[in-house]
């Protein structure tokens, strides 16, 4: 039987396209009873603190963790450049965490610790510098801090307003530093680190340009330097998944897996990243790939979305993409169990 060619008017070809550009349909109250929660251990709860503060972003950010069943979202401060109004960072944070607790945990220093990074090359880091690190480091211990983050060593600007671009050598002098604080007070490092194997020209088409620069130095071995400081330091790796160089390969993370026991990955699912070294393949499916990272080192991994709570929700739907991709037994343990050994939690529910 010959069946004919259907025909769609310009109307309906309109419509459909328009559909498929609308955003995935919330998660119903069936489909969440049969999810797997998860820890979601690196978000923000937004931008800057602005004229408002930080407490209206609060509402948006506990309906999101419902409805895609996210029992606890650690919170961090990005990773601000020196002198950068509306910055925020532990007193903030412990507040939220106290107004909400069981919801909220925080790591801090992206507003503290990062600026004495980025402002001081590492040859001029003098004893009283170190004393001053010590101390803002020290406070967010006090502070009931469950790590010290976000730091980054290589964070490339989205050449939006005034979204920074920041690079500091992972071995610098105060990175040692805090790598002896955090052994010292069993808290980890988060890092935000674009992956530089070689020296290279600035691999981003949709990023070059000002403030970014045109080439960029070798960082995997300075890194490797950090990590065998002091090996009961653990350092979160940001954002596995989500690469703006297109060399945060499988094999590369494989690689420092093996020689690095004291390092850690958070998984970040964002289309703004390279495909080539996503998770997902072009259908959608998780790449095998990644699976077989996992199941290689599977107490090596967090889900952690980097979503800002006050923008479009879509890097925490990915982060739940990641959970339900993975199989069960392994997506419990990434999901929830991990994160109780690398962070500095209160007691969690079980």
């Amino acid at each position: 039987m010959i069946v004919s060619r259907a025909r769609y008017s310009p109307v309906a070809v309109c419509l459909l396209c328009l559909l498929s550009l609308l955003p995935a349909a919330p998660v119903t109250d069936v489909q969440a009873d049969t999810l797997i929660s998860f820890t979601d251990a690196h978000t923000h709860i937004a931008r800057n603190a602005g004229r408002k503060g930080l407490e209206g972003a609060v509402p948006a950010a506990l309906r999101l963790m419902d409805e895609l069943r996210v029992t606890l979202a650690i919170l961090a401060p990005p990773p601000f450049p020196p002198d950068r109004a509306g910055a925020y960072g532990a007193r903030q944070l412990s507040a939220l965490v106290h107004k909400y607790p069981g919801r909220f945990a925080f790591t801090a220093g992206g507003d503290s610790l990062n600026p004495l990074i980025q402002e001081v090359p590492p040859q001029k880091v003098t004893p009283n510098l170190l004393r001053r690190f010590d101390q803002e480091a020290e406070a967010i211990v006090r502070a009931g801090g469950a790590g010290f983050g976000e730091l980054t060593a290589e964070h490339f600007s989205s050449r939006i307003g005034r979204h920074p671009y920041e690079s500091a050598p992972p071995d610098h002098p105060l990175f040692l530093a805090l790598a002896d604080i955090a052994a010292k007070s069993d808290m980890p490092i988060e890092l935000h680190m674009e992956a530089v194997p070689q020296d290279m020209p600035f691999p981003n088409l949709q990023l070059m340009g000002p403030p970014n620069p045109a080439h960029l130095k070798e960082n995997i071995s300075a890194f490797e330097r950090l990590l065998d400081h002091n090996a009961k330091a653990r350092i979160v790796w940001l954002h596995a998944g989500w690469d703006l160089t297109g060399q945060r390969t499988v094999p590369l993370m494989r690689s420092l897996l093996e020689r690095h026991p004291n390092l850690y990955m958070s998984l970040k699912s964002d289309e703004t990243g390279m495909q080539r070294t996503s998770p997902f393949g072009l259908g959608g499916e998780i790449k095998p790939g990644w699976v077989a990272l996992l199941r290689d080192f599977p107490n090596r991994f967090v889900i952690g979305s980097d979503q800002f709570f006050d923008v479009n929700p879509q890097r925490i739907y990915g982060a739940r993409k990641i959970v339900d991709a993975l199989p069960p037994d392994l997506a419990r343990l990434v999901a929830s169990e991990n994160v109780k050994h690398i962070y500095h939690l209160p007691a969690l529910p079980p």
